[in-house]
């Protein structure tokens, strides 16, 4: 059965919502970010394996998720969030979104590879809100790993010391 325009139309609009987290996430455009989820949002990286401890059980709110995600990103040189073959069920004023992440990691440092990478997959549940679709419940499950998973660590270190120079 073919999609309505209604259907398509926000299908399109969930790829943006995702879109935007992704390009706000990587260029630091924290108020972006948050504009695309609502105020009592879950984020579950429980599944990251070497997330902060802030992350060893679903995050709840969005502010106090996008000040434990900022801990970690901004530590970082640069970061770049790949998401592909996005899949969208839209029921009305709910959806799910299910796509694949590929997240590279860069950092300048003296213990070894400046990279570190994995791979998985981002599960959302959004709703349609009077601004648009925006982000209510996501969940990332990691599949691998590449490169030195000790930037974390590291960048987490780097964007705290980054907070107090400020």
């Amino acid at each position: 059965m073919a999609d309505s325009l209604q259907t398509l139309l926000d299908k399109r609009a969930l790829d943006e919502m995702v879109y935007k987290c992704m390009h706000a996430m990587d260029t630091h455009q924290w108020a972006l970010y948050r504009a695309n989820i609502v105020e009592d949002a879950t984020f579950d990286f429980t599944d990251h394996g070497v997330a902060t401890d802030d992350a060893a059980e679903p995050m709840r709110g969005a502010d106090n998720y996008l000040e434990i995600l900022a801990s970690v990103i901004t530590g970082f040189d640069s970061t770049q969030h790949v998401v592909s073959n996005m899949y969208h069920e839209v029921e009305g004023d709910r959806a799910r979104t299910r796509c694949y992440i590929q997240a590279e990691h860069f950092l300048n440092n003296d213990r070894g590879d400046r990279r570190v990478a994995c791979g998985g997959r981002y599960l959302i549940d959004a709703i349609r809100t009077p601004d648009g679709w925006k982000i209510k419940h996501l969940k990332f499950q990691t599949f691998w790993f590449t490169g030195n998973t000790t930037l974390y660590e590291l960048a987490g270190r780097a964007s705290a010391a980054k907070r107090v120079a400020a």
